[in-house]
């Protein structure tokens, strides 16, 4: 079980020691230019969380990172970035941008508002994809507009994201279906462990799952709760 700590960048214990981190080992224009690009994204992502998704990038140099459920990117771009300064590596980004798709297994009147009314998704999608031309990102980012459950696998996956449709069916779907694609010592990273929603913490089998046939390294406590796991 691993322990949880305050969304920060720089402490090497997140990890266990496994990963070291060390903040002046990188910049800081990298996440001061990735903060710009956040700023003109849709969605939720932290600066805090963004800043330790970089330094992970940074640090371990993935070639294959992919995100399930993107939104507007605001944690994809920031990734992307990383990529980018590393000049390796690419960035997939699985979402259907679909109303239908995210108001599965809502039970919650102000959610179904949200992603039923008030949510354009193609305009969401559309303003994203002239977001990465503006950043010259293209070449680090393949958005697949599919659901998880329709989206053609991708194998040897370096780190996974996970930040879907939080619904108890819909995030253990994402986790058992995209965690085993990571490679043996890969990360797989769950967003909102605390989700709440028909009386019920909905992702509570997703997260037993992880903790069986993964090691857990850390949990995080910000502007919400996510925890991060290494593939055995």
């Amino acid at each position: 079980m691993g322990d949880v700590y305050k969304e920060s960048p720089q402490a090497p214990s997140h990890f266990e020691h496994q990963i070291t981190i060390d903040k002046r080992e990188f910049p800081s224009w990298v996440k001061q230019n990735a903060f710009y690009m956040m700023n003109q994204l849709e969605g939720w992502c932290s600066y805090e969380k963004a800043a330790v998704l970089i330094d992970i990038i940074l640090k371990l140099k993935p070639e294959i990172v992919v995100e399930i459920g993107v939104y507007g990117g605001k944690s994809l771009v920031p990734m992307a970035f990383a990529l980018e300064v590393n000049n390796k590596g690419h960035i997939y980004g699985v979402d259907p941008w679909e109303t239908s798709e995210s108001l599965k297994g809502v039970n919650n009147a102000s959610s179904e508002y949200f992603w039923g009314v008030y949510v354009n998704h193609m305009a969401v999608f559309q303003g994203l994809r002239t977001k990465i031309q503006q950043f010259n990102l293209d070449h680090r980012i393949s958005l697949i507009k599919s659901s998880s459950e329709r989206a053609s696998p991708i194998a040897n996956i370096d780190i996974l994201h996970i930040d879907g449709n939080h619904s108890a069916e819909a995030s253990y779907l994402d986790v058992t279906k995209w965690a085993p694609l990571v490679k043996t010592g890969g990360l797989i990273i769950l967003d909102d462990l605390t989700w709440f929603e028909g009386n019920a913490y909905t992702q509570a089998k997703s997260i037993e799952w992880l903790n069986t046939h993964c090691a857990k390294i850390a949990e995080f406590q910000g502007s919400n709760v996510w925890g991060m796991w290494r593939k055995l």
